[in-house]
C-alpha cells in the first residue's frame, strides 16, 4: 500500500495505540499480513521511533490505517 504523493519525495511515519478501533480508519491489518520491511519499520513506531521512508512511493501503509499488534496502532503519514 502505497501513499500518493510526489516522486523523490520522503514521508515520516509515526504510530500511537488507539483504543477502540476509532469508525474513521480506512485499513486495518494484522501485524502478520506485513512483510518484512513493513513489520521492521512497525516495531520501530510501537518503540516510538518515526521512521522516514523514501522515496515516498514505497511507504507500505496508508494513512490512517490500524495495525493489530498487543494492541491497536494507527499509523499516520506525512
Amino acid at each position: 500500500m502505497a501513499v500518493g504523493t510526489s516522486s523523490g519525495q520522503h514521508v515520516h511515519l509515526s504510530a500511537r495505540e488507539v483504543e477502540p478501533v476509532p469508525a474513521d480508519a480506512t485499513a486495518l491489518r494484522h501485524v502478520d499480513q506485513l512483510d518484512d520491511e513493513a513489520f521492521d519499520q512497525f516495531r520501530r513506531l510501537v518503540d516510538g521511533d518515526t521512521v522516514n521512508v523514501q522515496p515516498a512511493e514505497e511507504v507500505p501503509f496508508e494513512h490512517g490505517e490500524i495495525i493489530v499488534h498487543t494492541a491497536y496502532f494507527r499509523v499516520t503519514v506525512r
